[in-house]
């Protein structure tokens, strides 16, 4: 599109020896500017895909992060509440198989958050920190849950 406009701004204009010369003139300046700034006020379908990518796959990882997040704070409401029952019932095994599920939906938050950075609905700082909190997470259950094996 662009290249046509310019190409045919480089074409030869129509004679105009019966109209006024100056206004003549001036509507053909007026052409020759509006003709140069075409290539970057005018975006045709592509270019404007090609723009605008960027900020939909933002917004698509925003989207897409709201969603795990719901669905893991709710998976962890859940397991947190069979947690405790399992707790006071001392069904200790049982509770610990919660406490990994709670675990297991971090790690999916976790991912989510990587995946938001990657796309950038989310700073890359913010995404590192709930990220480095939730390994110190899991680590710190993964030693708790292997001192208890050995010890028990």
């Amino acid at each position: 599109m662009n290249r046509h406009l310019l190409a045919q701004a480089a074409a030869p204009a129509p004679a105009a020896d019966a109209l006024n010369q100056k206004i003549v003139q001036a509507v053909r300046a007026s052409n020759a500017e509006t003709t140069a700034y075409a290539p970057s006020q005018v975006a045709i379908g592509p270019d404007m895909m090609i723009a605008q990518a960027s900020g939909l796959v933002a917004q698509s990882a925003a989207a897409y992060f709201d969603g795990v997040s719901k669905l893991a704070l709710a998976s962890q409401g859940v397991l947190l509440k069979q947690m405790t029952q399992n707790l006071v019932a001392e069904k200790l095994p049982q509770a610990a198989e919660d406490a990994l599920g709670v675990l297991a939906t971090d790690v999916m938050m976790a991912a989510a958050a990587a995946v938001a950075a990657a796309a950038g609905a989310m700073e890359a700082e913010s995404a590192s920190f709930a990220i480095d909190r939730i390994d110190q997470s899991i680590d710190k259950y993964a030693s708790l849950l292997a001192a208890r094996k050995g010890g028990g």
